[in-house]
């Protein structure tokens, strides 16, 4: 229907554009970064670190942004529900299997779980350049648990790009001319 805003189609493109779009890319990011990492050090970690937290925030903003608009236009022209802050939840729902693992990680390291740090890895290749200089090896018992208060923050880079960009899509914000033109 014209005049409502299909949420669950929404979280679905949020899970499968947030997430599993952005785990293809970061596959790409962590294999680049293996081929280099010899040669580059602690800068290819922080180099590649950089280039996986931006391909999280330009896939996840660029569902946000575009699904924000289309809520305003629905909300706008036709009646719809208003719905600003809905892209805390795009946001949440694209952070789910981050959330997962790292509780899987918990377990893992409370010994109820076998060692799932490769996997953790894998499941968060995106991050893997940053999850490296942290935790270098694949043992979870080599690793220093300080290591969980970052691995909490890397999701929320999820949340906070999908709920940015889908309030700037919903309130009309013309990205380019802030960023290019001055204001007077």
């Amino acid at each position: 229907m014209e005049n409502t805003i299909d949420k669950k189609r929404l979280l679905i493109g949020a899970f499968v554009k947030g997430y599993l779009e952005t785990e293809l890319l970061g596959i790409f990011v962590f294999l680049f970064f293996w081929a280099v990492s010899k040669a580059f050090g602690l800068f290819g970690n922080i180099l590649f670190g950089l280039v996986g937290i931006a391909t999280v925030f330009t896939i996840v903003a660029d569902y946000g942004l575009k699904q924000g608009d289309k809520a305003y236009h629905k909300v706008h022209l036709h009646g719809a529900e208003p719905c600003r802050n809905f892209g805390l939840k795009i946001g949440a729902v694209a952070s789910i299997p981050c959330w997962i693992s790292l509780l899987m990680l918990v377990l893992s390291k409370a010994g109820i779980l076998f060692n799932f740090l490769p996997a953790f890895k894998i499941i968060n290749a995106f991050y893997f350049p940053i999850i490296d200089i942290v935790a270098h090896t694949a043992d979870v018992n080599e690793m220093n648990p300080a290591c969980f208060a970052l691995f909490a923050v890397l999701p929320l880079l999820f949340i906070l790009s999908g709920w940015l960009s889908f309030r700037w899509g919903y309130d009309q914000v013309d990205l380019k001319s802030k960023l290019i033109y001055k204001k007077k």
